[in-house]
């Protein structure tokens, strides 16, 4: 198995529209089966609380990052069709199934992918309440299988035994970690694109706060990827990352970016008990996004290196 370029673009892209799925449907998902919202759900005819019991604030920002999700997954599924070489290879592994990663990733791409269009046509088209009943399925249903699509990236390259860098438990953890990461920076950029500031507000200290703990969590996960890989392996790859030649996309990019500048913008607003301006929290988000392409860009480059 090759891992050329393309791959750590679709890494990054299917993890991201991932992380962002599960993190917009999350917020959809409580807002149809909240409490407060439960008598107006038993009055309505048709039964399912969707669009039209969504606030306004909401409807544009889980509209815009539906659509940001379904750019990148679109992206991602291309970059990694390029990288096969031969297109038709991918319906293989319809045709043939195995108990591999890769055919189960690719099952279960294609039906997030499914989900993730329904929720978006959803958001952006007045349907029926059929539509909504379905949509509403398909948002339960793709938070499953964004986590598998989160989860199993880390299982592939784990599975590669040649390459010692991605024998670890912690490896489809970090991966986990970094997509929702990366899904709350879309959702802050969706935030941001759609701003009514009354609106906005409860959303940029939410998703703030959540990425923050997922940050921590990250880098608690680095570090024991670290302890675990090293500990495997009288070579000590990880330490390919810490001062080799990828040492720099580690720090800066990833650590940098990825870790310690988006904490500290998170915290200082926290600690603040206020809200950055809207530009801040873009940037913020952005540095993110950097830092979850950062952090597959240098472990499919140094396992590929330690591995010749």
């Amino acid at each position: 198995m090759t891992f050329g370029e393309l791959i750590v673009w679709y890494l990054f892209l299917g993890g991201a529209a991932a992380g962002s799925f599960a993190v917009l449907s999350a917020v959809d998902l409580y807002t149809a089966f909240s409490r407060s919202r439960r008598e107006r759900l038993a009055r309505a005819a048709s039964g399912c609380a969707g669009r039209r019991f969504r606030p306004e604030t909401q409807r544009r920002v889980v509209a815009t990052g539906y659509a940001i999700a379904f750019a990148m997954l679109v992206v991602g599924m291309l970059c990694l069709l390029a990288d096969l070489g031969r297109p038709e290879a991918f319906y293989l592994l319809f045709l043939h199934p195995t108990g591999s990663f890769v055919s189960i990733g690719t099952f279960a791409l294609t039906l997030f992918a499914a989900c993730l269009t329904l929720a978006l046509a959803e958001s952006v088209l007045v349907l029926g309440p059929a539509w909504e009943r379905a949509a509403l399925a398909a948002k339960v249903i793709g938070e499953v299988l964004a986590i598998a699509v989160m989860v199993y990236t880390g299982l592939l390259l784990e599975s590669v035994i040649a390459v010692d860098l991605w024998r670890s438990a912690w490896l489809p953890v970090l991966f986990l970690l970094s997509a929702l990461s990366c899904g709350c920076a879309v959702a802050l950029i969706s935030v941001c694109l759609c701003e009514s500031r009354a609106g906005s507000l409860p959303w940029f200290r939410g998703l703030s706060l959540a990425d923050a703990a997922i940050v921590v969590l990250e880098a608690l996960a680095v570090i024991m990827c670290a302890i675990t890989v090293n500990a495997a392996s009288a070579d000590r790859p990880f330490d390919a990352l810490l001062s080799g030649d990828q040492a720099w996309v580690f720090w800066l990019g990833f650590a940098g970016c990825g870790i310690l500048m988006p904490l500290a913008i998170e915290t200082s607003a926290l600690l603040a008990r206020r809200n950055h301006a809207s530009g801040i929290v873009a940037a913020m988000a952005v540095l993110v996004l950097v830092g979850g392409f950062s952090l597959r860009f240098v472990l499919v480059n140094a396992g590929v290196q330690t591995a010749v």
